[in-house]
Parts: structure tokens; C-alpha cells; sequence
């Protein structure tokens, strides 16, 4: 752990490691099955990334290696420049590619795709915080969200978190939420323009109102001690952290409290989803890194963070 708190040279290639075997040595998953009808943005995604993620060859993984580095990277930034841990650190990198590196299925283009617009989602909203006249970041927020959720199932629910994440960050005005519901509509706006346009336009086409799936898939023993722990570590980092964390600063705190509402969210989308859990599982990847940050600073001594290091790890790598 010392390695990764003192900004030490050998993390970074410690963390190209963790981000080689995501992607290069997990087993690949199919991507999002294509049905009669989806919206019209997520059919053209699935046509645009289904040949790649069938076809997975060099080229593509490098791809993908880097942007899951570059996501890693980029989250750590802004751990660091909003303060959300103690000393800026290689840490925040650490747990988002440890917990890729626990989900027991290889992450595709699709999910960084979609991962990246969430962290770009967390961004803004942590930016907009101490912003007086935030009008247009609020109606990108809308926006991006709006692009997430016309590509995943059951998006009324990341409308909901949208919607809190904005009631806790700011004390909104109607202004504000009127705002935010029309960046969330303009996406939808643009696709019933399309759809008009071209004679195709129909409600499935436009929105996801998909039958929840409760039927669990078949996994191993270690696949679901894998699983429950991606869903465990995020609680016992924020519980852990938790002296910390209320000792920050307001925006620091709401921050966290975002970063929770999305986690619950994200639970929610996949227990809805549990047929096709190894597509959706993913989605857990911000929220969960983020808030098992914590853990790692909240110990003096380095023996216990070291020993939970090395157990994920090895649990990690066993199949």
C-alpha cells in the first residue's frame, strides 16, 4: 500500500498489470443481445460495437486496455483535485481496476463506453457544487444521463438518482430541475425527430420498457464469492472511512452520498437484470471503487489494507 500512497512510480505499472488482466486474460462474455425492437441509439451501438466484441482481436483489446487505464487515471485525478482522500494518491486507480479485476467477467468496449459517461456524469456534478449560475453543466448532466440510460434497461431508474443527486448536491431551485428534466429529454427529442422522420417510429423503439428478469444465472462457487464480494467492499470501505469522511467538507461529503444513491441504483438495474448480471455488473465499477477508497486510508498501519490487497488479488485469479 505504501507504493500506491506515495505517488511511487512502480503503481503505475502495477496498475498496467491489474488493467492487462482484465482485459486480456478474462474469459469474454457476449455482448447485448439484440431482440425485435430497442432504442433506436442502443441498436445503433450494438451494431457499431457487435463485431468487436465477437471479434476481439489485438487491436480491440488494446483499445480497450487503454481506456480502462485512462478511466482509472482519470478518476484518481479527481479524487485528488476535490480532496475526496486524505493525500492525493494512486489509490482511487487502485480499487477501480481491483474491482475490474474481481468481477469475474471481461469488461467490454460497450461498458466503458458507459462507465466513461458516468464518470464524466460525477465530474460535473462535483464541479457544479460551488458554480452560481451551473444552468448548462445541469442540462449536460441531463443530457448524459439521458444517453445511459436510452442504452440500459430500466431507465426511470437512473432518472431517479439524477434527480436526487441533484436535490443533495444543490439546494435546486425549479429552475435547476427544470433544467435537468430538459437535458434528460433531449436525447429522447432527437431519436422521435429521427424515428419520425424515417417512418420507424414506434414506443419500443424509443424506450426500454422491458420485463424484469429474475431468473439468476448458472455460477460457480467462486464466481458468486466474487460477486457478493464486489457488492460487500464498497459497504465496508464507506463504513470504514466513515470517521474520515465526515470530517470533510460539505461538497466532499455530498459527493459520497452521490456516489452511494448510484451504487443502490446500480444494484437495483442488475437484480432486475439478473439473466444477463455478467452485462450489467459493470455498472457497480464507479460507485463501488470510489467509496471502498476509504478503506485503504483508514488504518495507520499498513498490515491489514495489505492483507485485503493481497486476498483480492488472489481471489482474483482464481477461476
Amino acid at each position: 500500500m505504501g507504493i500506491f500512497r506515495n505517488n511511487n512510480p512502480l503503481a503505475l505499472l502495477l496498475l498496467l498489470g491489474m488493467g492487462y488482466v482484465c482485459v486480456f486474460l478474462k474469459p469474454a462474455i457476449p455482448h447485448i443481445q439484440l431482440e425485435n425492437e430497442h432504442p433506436i441509439i442502443l441498436q445503433w451501438l450494438t451494431l457499431k460495437l457487435i463485431a468487436l466484441e465477437k471479434n476481439a482481436g489485438l487491436a480491440v483489446k488494446i483499445i480497450s486496455f487503454t481506456l480502462l487505464i485512462s478511466e482509472a487515471l482519470y478518476l484518481n485525478k479527481i479524487s485528488k483535485d476535490f480532496k475526496l482522500l486524505e493525500r492525493g494518491t494512486y489509490i482511487t486507480a487502485l480499487t477501480f481496476l481491483l474491482t475490474g479485476f474481481l468481477i469475474p467477467y471481461r469488461i467490454t468496449i460497450f461498458m466503458l463506453l458507459i462507465n466513461a459517461l458516468i464518470i464524466l456524469v460525477f465530474n460535473a456534478f462535483m464541479d457544479m457544487y460551488k458554480n452560481n449560475s451551473p444552468f448548462n453543466q445541469i442540462m449536460v448532466v441531463g443530457f448524459v444521463t439521458a444517453l445511459i440510460s436510452s442504452v440500459l434497461n430500466n431507465y426511470l431508474i437512473l432518472y431517479v438518482w439524477l434527480t436526487i443527486a441533484l436535490l443533495i448536491m444543490r439546494p435546486t431551485s425549479l429552475r435547476e430541475w427544470s433544467m435537468l428534466n430538459l437535458g434528460f429529454l433531449l436525447p429522447y427529442y432527437f431519436s422521435s425527430s429521427l424515428l419520425y422522420l424515417t417512418n420507424q417510429f414506434s414506443l419500443n423503439a424509443l424506450m426500454q420498457f422491458k420485463i424484469p428478469s429474475f431468473e439468476m444465472p448458472a455460477l460457480t462457487t467462486f464466481y458468486a464469492i466474487k460477486i457478493c464480494s464486489v457488492l460487500a467492499l464498497p459497504l465496508i470501505g464507506f463504513w470504514a472511512g466513515s470517521a474520515q469522511i465526515s470530517k470533510m467538507v460539505l461538497q466532499n461529503r455530498k459527493g459520497y452520498i452521490i456516489l452511494f444513491a448510484l451504487f443502490l441504483a446500480s444494484i437495483c438495474i442488475a437484480l432486475l437484470n439478473l439473466s444477463i448480471l455478467n452485462q450489467y455488473l459493470y455498472l457497480l465499477l464507479v460507485p463501488a471503487s470510489m467509496l471502498f477508497a476509504p478503506f485503504f486510508q483508514s488504518f495507520k498501519r499498513d498490515f491489514i489494507p495489505n492483507l485485503v490487497l493481497i486476498l483480492l488479488i488472489v481471489l482474483s485469479y482464481i477461476r
